[in-house]
């Protein structure tokens, strides 16, 4: 079972993914692991930009308007390559950022189901395949 496992940077938990850009480009970037965030994903627009390749339908938030579109997920190293919605909002970006400079957005609950997700006092970690 692949795993990556990860100190907390401040308080938050986070994971580093890959994608596969728009232009076939992959590229990594940290997230905050928020289980509370319907959205699968929530990245920085600029980000969007570059990651999405096909629109979906927009929809409103406690955050404002998040701009819809497909992504690909590209973590071969654990299995998953899939094709996933995801939404650019500056907001949420902005509240990521806040806990870490890194971090270009966050994964919510819909994508960390895909695996088996945990911390402890000082780690995050997530595995695929689920046991």
């Amino acid at each position: 079972m692949a795993e990556q496992r990860n100190r907390y940077r401040g308080s938050r938990p986070w994971l580093r993914l890959g994608f596969r850009a728009a232009d076939g480009a992959v590229c990594h970037f940290d997230l905050v692991a928020d289980t509370g965030s319907a959205p699968g994903l929530i990245l920085r627009p600029d980000v969007m930009d570059r990651l999405r390749f096909l629109p979906y339908r927009n929809r409103v938030s406690n955050l404002g308007e998040l701009v819809g579109g497909w992504v690909r997920l590209y973590n071969p190293e654990f299995g998953v390559v899939e094709t996933v919605v995801a939404y650019g909002n500056a907001r949420g970006a902005e509240l990521a950022a806040r806990s870490h400079p890194d971090f270009v957005g966050l994964i919510g609950l819909p994508i960390l189901r895909v695996g088996e997700y945990g911390g402890n006092a000082t780690d995050f970690w997530f595995r695929y395949p689920p046991t």
